[in-house]
């Protein structure tokens, strides 16, 4: 049975929280130190359990803390009993990226433009981990950051996603375009074409951006092409990560994946 340390002091920022996140950080040596709730009886979970057991293997500190500190910890998350303190990856440099896409046939990189929703932007970087895209580009302004709550919704694929992070999206569009690549903004209206029979590029740089605000109209004039997904009567658009999941998989069905 591991000695449990008692409860320190530390920010919300630096925490993954749920099964798999935890898992992604130990596999991953992100975690620092783990953090675990029991249950009313004192128990925990076999997968709680089995993840107390491998940090201690690792010589990780343990904590054990109590339901409302770990809601505050995770800004009331599901948290399934379990969190972990974790220090996050370096991101790629976007001239690293850049540099790769001129060696291969093939590639396609995400630019996210203003998708501010946590849960939004965790399921489009798990699309891109699922994809194989070789990195996903985030501005440092009106995009969600990486929080407690992008690794949730990502199933901890935040903490290993080729991510390119607080670059401008204009400048990161250029370079790729120097790269080899062929801007697409998944905007419907004029001049938009089907994204079902659309001509996908070899090397692809795919700008998504949020059902409210969409894609910022500088992003647009530097676009390439625009393409939509055809939608039944009646309705009016997919969500933001249904919609990019749908896209990226259509590039994939053209291309082998340029993964880095």
């Amino acid at each position: 049975m591991p000695r449990f340390k008692k409860k320190t002091r530390y920010g919300p920022d630096d925490i993954a929280y749920g099964i798999n996140p935890v898992t992604v950080a130990l596999e991953r040596g992100l975690a620092r130190r783990l953090i675990v709730v029991p249950r009313v009886d004192g128990s925990y979970s076999e997968r709680v359990r089995r993840l107390i057991d491998w940090a201690v293997e690792l010589g990780l500190p343990v904590e054990v803390t109590d339901e409302a500190r770990m809601a505050q910890l995770t800004r009331d998350g599901v948290h399934q009993g379990v969190a972990c303190r974790i220090r996050l990856p370096e991101p790629l440099a976007l001239e690293e990226v850049a540099a790769r896409l001129r060696e291969l046939k093939s590639g396609l990189v995400l630019l996210v433009d203003q998708v501010t929703d946590p849960h939004n932007l965790g399921a489009i970087i798990r699309t891109a981990c699922a994809v194989g895209t070789a990195a996903v580009v985030l501005p440092g302004r009106r995009t969600a950051t990486l929080t407690p709550s992008v690794h949730k919704a990502s199933a901890g694929m935040s903490l290993i996603a080729p991510l390119v992070v607080g670059r401008n999206l204009a400048q990161a569009a250029g370079a790729l375009k120097e790269a080899g690549c062929w801007v697409v903004a998944a905007q419907p209206g004029e001049g938009s074409e089907n994204a079902l029979t659309f001509d996908w590029p070899e090397k692809t740089a795919l700008i998504v951006g949020s059902e409210g605000a969409g894609i910022s109209e500088l992003m647009l004039k530097l676009s390439d092409f625009r393409v939509h997904l055809p939608m039944e009567p009646g309705v009016e658009s997919l969500n933001v990560n249904a919609a990019t999941a749908a896209l990226c998989y259509l590039w994939k069905r053209s291309h082998e994946t340029g993964s880095l």
